[in-house]
């Protein structure tokens, strides 16, 4: 959950600044239109914008004589790397090493337009690029830290509306920096945490820096306290959100009205309940300080049987017998019992349902899902491995019923809204069929939440002894 806030908030932050540096020219100028000459840089670093479609020809492979590798320019080859083949070369394209940026396609060459490195004392720090940096500390700062309600206008603003601001600034003394602070934290550390989580070669590497600096964050930030007041005063100002970066993203304000529309029907107040009890939960006491440290060990335990399950998949999807695949599936370091699971659970039709299918697509997904989470917390011969995946802050967390009554309330709101989406409602389509009422009348059944709640808080409905939490 803390994940969620802090990538969220940053992923905001890092938009909001592409937005302001693309309007104000900062990334290129007037004097420097890189992607119309076809090079990325100044003079000195000039080179041809790669293909990324990768067709290159029977020239890609020509190198020569001497086998010389051309530089593209781009950081498509990092020469002398440790762990290059023999020192020779290693490539960064997407699929030709296993660091995280190739599960998003992303280049050296990105990864260096958008932040900057630089060394202080020995020790190679990195900031945001000059487009995003210039736009973070002209434009972000002075908005988010030094506008009120009081000395708003409709044209010092981007991010924040005069409603937004009066809701802020209901927020209590210790916390009325918070969206500065946060806005701060972010400039000072995020082209870190981008770069960190770039270089991350293993899932299990990804959880570790979410975890360290998600447990930093929300220390620094008083997460817990202020960031639950600031959430609580997003969600009561969402219905009425009318800043101008909700017009630029809706290409007028006539699709913000429609936006209006449908976020003043929607149950928003119950969905910020939902995310104020998670983040109760999400700070209460675990076994290591707050409870989200425990939650991201549970996140490092599945990862781990994740690369497990992926290493050894082989073993399983070629085994000569069912008696091997079995053996396999016994495993408590693995995922091949959960694999099984979903496959055998649920109607055979899955594959051929959708969304649009209505009760009986989720309700089978569902079974799927909490068969393939049962298979996991209710492995009788893997207490000691399922305990640890099981804190007790978690499960009072999951028992929690208010969580689950205010998602029920806002599912039945979005139901309703359905027909009127994206011009689909047709009052005389509904008056003629007699569905109107019908529809209007539907709220999740109890047979759909009890399935969902299966696959959320499987350990709760194991056969025979549920697993023990730490």
């Amino acid at each position: 959950m803390k994940l969620c806030l802090l990538l969220l908030l940053g992923l905001q932050l890092l938009l909001a600044a592409v937005v302001y540096g693309q309007e104000e020219g900062y990334y290129y100028g007037e004097e420097e239109t890189a992607e119309e000459e076809g090079y990325y840089y100044g003079e000195e670093e000039a080179g041809p914008v790669p293909d990324r479609d990768y067709d290159y020809g029977d020239e890609r492979y020509d190198y020569g004589e001497e086998g010389a590798i051309p530089d593209y320019g781009d950081g498509r080859y990092d020469y002398g790397e440790e762990g290059a083949y023999d020192g020779d070369y290693y490539r960064t394209d997407p699929y030709y090493n296993n660091r995280n940026r190739n599960l998003f396609g992303i280049y050296q060459s990105d990864i260096d337009y958008m932040v900057e490195s630089y060394d202080h004392d020995g020790e190679t720090r990195y900031t945001f690029g000059e487009g995003f940096d210039e736009a973070i500390q002209e434009k972000m700062i002075p908005e988010l830290c030094y506008l009120t309600s009081k000395n708003y206008t409709l044209y010092n603003s981007y991010l924040l509306d005069d409603f937004l601001l009066e809701q802020l600034e209901k927020m209590s003394p210790e916390c009325q920096s918070f969206k500065c602070d946060v806005l701060h934290y972010a400039h000072e550390h995020g082209a870190r945490i981008f770069v960190d989580l770039m270089n991350a070669t293993s899932i299990n590497d990804v959880t570790e820096i979410v975890g360290a600096e998600l447990s930093r964050g929300f220390e620094e930030l008083n997460f817990c306290t202020c960031g639950r007041e600031f959430f609580r005063a997003i969600f009561k100002s969402a219905p009425f959100y009318n800043a101008n970066a909700l017009v630029n993203m809706m290409d007028g304000y006539g699709y913000v009205g429609v936006y209006q529309k449908y976020m003043r029907r929607l149950d928003i107040k119950s969905a910020g309940k939902v995310f104020d009890q998670l983040m109760a939960g999400v700070c209460a006491s675990g076994s290591e300080g707050m409870c989200l440290n425990d939650i991201v060990d549970v996140f490092g335990e599945l990862a781990k049987m994740y690369n497990t399950t992926a290493q050894d998949y082989g073993n399983w999807d070629n085994a000569d017998t069912r008696k091997l695949q079995r053996k396999e599936e016994k495993r408590c370091d693995a995922f091949f019992g959960l694999v099984n699971a979903w496959g055998k659970a649920g109607d055979y039709r899955y594959d051929d349902l959708s969304p649009m299918d209505g009760e009986l697509f989720w309700n089978t997904l569902f079974l799927k899902l909490g068969a393939a989470s049962n298979a996991v917390y209710c492995n009788t011969k893997c207490r000691k491995e399922v305990t640890r995946l099981y804190p007790c802050c978690l499960r009072k967390m999951l028992e929690n019923d208010k969580i689950w009554d205010n998602v029920v309330n806002f599912v039945d709101s979005f139901h309703l809204l359905y027909p009127v989406m994206d011009g689909r409602y047709d009052l005389q389509y509904f008056h003629e069929e007699d569905m109107f009422e019908e529809w209007a009348s539907w709220t999740v059944p109890e047979e759909l939440r009890e399935t969902f709640m299966r696959f959320v808080h499987a350990a709760k409905y194991c056969e025979g002894k549920n697993p023990k939490c730490y």
